[in-house]
């Protein structure tokens, strides 16, 4: 072989990155051309890596000018001699973005070019016009052009939403008998001396015909391996300030199971096999770079396996009823707050695997304050079963209360799970006017904290897709009429891929009970957060008596607040609150009273009206 195993896996991705350089600059064409252009890709690259000894990333780039200038001088791929023998089909295919293939292959070599290295590489446009003029295109300007032309054309999301539908670097190689009845058997010699022209280079090949032994299905079908695992070491989160999923080491009793290890990396490389259901917008595509092994183990019956890829992770479960795959965005790197990822939910509760600095774990149902904190056991990183109080139309965590004394100041922390992969921090922010002084703590360190969101959970659905943190801003309290007491709340649910929602309810208590009225909602707002505490909202309320009373209140800092009542004069209140009166008894007016409201400089706030 020549080279050692660390040497293969370092020119792994690198080579990876190479054979999609190749395959986007050669030339495109049908009648089994597909299948030339994908023999060739490999071929090439082959050849430049194998005629340069590797030394690191700093080589990289002469091999890839090497690569573009010899795939982007080609003309017509020549026929190969084995072709009639042996057939070549790419492994990873996708019914989607076949459309946006089409288009990408109707481009010029060298917009092709540009184009991977723009969004497969994730080049800047300058890198890329330097890249391709060393590689001899003679105007690289008019290939950005072209991409950008095809990315307007798909849309303002094309740059994440669509790839390639056809993965090169990834291929089932067969080979022809001349016994009609015998079945298509893999060459694996031809994958070695034809493709790759050394055995030294780490490619992974799907194999037809294999019986299904390690599915224990006894059937026959395609197995397709993946890209090398990677696995963090022991204690790699004690050698590195990024607290984040880089640094998880794999637990599991199940982590020295390469054969369950390679179905979930196969479900991920082949969807077609496992369909992969996806949450968040995340893109379904298999994983770009070696994935990391986050977890492999059996939790109720059920065979568990979570994979990353930068930017997702992949949950793999093995059930009775069969092989499941989700797909969910990463959580972003919190440091001493990072969130522990849902592993399964049995009838006897949640398994949580915990970021590896965790040392203590406690939990309770989000239906009482002060909340009933219980001690949970952890086992390898793994906790116990950890039910959630369930209450029709409530949503109630569970709420997970965290400590890691080794991590920052070792203060615990407060996440609750809104029913995805990660759990979302928890916290709360109490109004100045209410004693407090409006800056958001942990929801334990304040009991009106836990009481708040203990009524936001039966006030609106719970929020959709992965939820990084949620915090409730008190931005009112006050005596309402009737003798009524009022809290106005902004929930604020930040996503893990910048995307927020916002949501305003007025916590009522009245003749000894709180309910909660919700408000309005806005999305994608810097509204209740850090960046902009200044809102207002509005809401028709009825009092005991059975009288409507229009109901309207702002932030501390906001000091003009309007209410426009239809076919009366405006009314303007000087402090955060203002109220109307409405008729006596039947359903909501059906009418709204505009509301405006601004700071002492002038400047218009959010308005947050049901």
């Amino acid at each position: 072989m020549g080279r050692s195993i660390r040497h293969d896996r370092a020119l792994a991705r690198p080579y990876r990155d190479l054979v999609w350089l190749a395959y986007l600059a050669l030339p495109v064409g049908g009648g089994g051309q597909g299948e030339r252009r994908l023999v060739f890709a490999h071929r090439l690259v082959a050849r430049v890596v194998g005629r340069r000894p590797w030394a690191g990333a700093d080589v990289y780039p002469r091999l890839r000018r090497e690569v573009l200038r010899r795939a982007l001088s080609r003309r017509v791929l020549p026929t190969p001699a084995w072709s009639t023998s042996v057939d070549v089909v790419p492994a990873v295919t996708r019914g989607t973005d076949v459309a946006f293939t089409e288009a990408l292959d109707r481009l010029p070599a060298s917009a092709r070019a540009a184009y991977g290295l723009l969004r497969l590489e994730g080049l800047s446009p300058s890198a890329v016009r330097g890249v391709l003029a060393s590689a001899g295109v003679g105007d690289p300007g008019a290939a950005l052009a072209a991409v950008a032309a095809l990315e307007t054309d798909f849309g303002p999301d094309c740059a994440v939403a669509h790839r390639p539908s056809t993965d090169p670097t990834i291929a089932r190689v067969y080979g022809r008998v001349s016994s009609c009845r015998a079945p298509r058997l893999l060459i694996a010699g031809v994958v070695l001396a034809s493709l790759a022209a050394a055995a030294t280079v780490p490619l992974w090949w799907g194999l037809s015909g294999e019986r299904g032994a390690a599915h224990g299905d006894g059937g026959g079908g395609p197995a397709v391996s993946g890209p090398v695992i990677a696995r963090a070491p022991s204690g790699a989160w004690r050698t590195t300030t990024d607290l984040d999923l880089t640094a998880w080491e794999p637990r599991g009793g199940l982590t020295d199971d390469n054969a369950l290890i390679g179905r979930a990396l196969a479900a991920w490389l082949a969807p077609e096999r496992v369909p992969a259901r996806v949450f968040h917008r995340v893109s379904a595509r298999p994983p770009a770079a070696d994935p990391q092994l986050l977890y492999a183990g059996l939790l109720h019956g059920v065979r568990v396996v979570l994979l990353r890829d930068p930017g997702r992770v992949a949950r793999y479960a093995e059930e009775a009823s069969g092989p499941t795959l989700q797909v969910f965005p990463e959580p972003r790197g919190e440091g001493d707050g990072a969130t522990p990822l849902k592993l399964l939910t049995s009838r006897s509760g949640a398994h949580y695997l915990l970021p590896p600095w965790v040392a203590e774990v406690s939990a309770a149902p989000l239906d009482t304050a002060p909340a009933r904190w219980r001690p949970v056991a952890v086992r390898a990183g793994v906790t116990a079963p950890i039910p959630a109080e369930r209450r029709r139309r409530c949503w109630r965590g569970p709420v997970l209360r965290l400590r890691a004394p080794e991590v920052g100041a070792g203060l615990p922390y407060t996440v609750m799970d809104m029913g995805r992969l990660t759990l979302a921090r928890l916290a709360y922010a109490q109004a100045v006017s209410a004693g407090g002084d409006g800056v958001a703590r942990d929801v334990g360190e304040i009991p009106a904290g836990t009481a708040a969101w203990t009524h936001l959970g039966c006030a609106f659905t719970r929020p959709g897709g992965e939820v990084r943190s949620a915090t409730a801003w008190e931005f009112w309290a006050g005596r309402l009429p009737e003798g009524a007491h009022g809290r106005w709340l902004c929930a604020r649910f930040a996503g893990v891929n910048g995307h927020s929602i916002t949501r305003a309810v007025l916590l009522v208590t009245s003749q000894g009970h709180t309910s909660p009225l919700p408000t309005g909602r806005r999305r994608d707002t810097w509204d209740c957060s850090h960046l902009r505490r200044d809102i207002a909202a509005g809401t028709w309320w009825k009092g005991p008596s059975g009288r409507w009373h229009y109901l309207a209140a702002a932030a501390g800092s906001v000091t003009r607040l309007r209410l426009s009542p239809p076919g009366a004069p405006e009314r303007t209140a000087p402090g955060g609150f203002a109220a109307i009166q409405g008729p006596v008894g039947g359903d909501t007016p059906v009418r709204d009273v505009p509301v405006g409201a601004e700071t002492e400089s002038g400047d218009a706030v959010p308005v947050y009206q049901r």
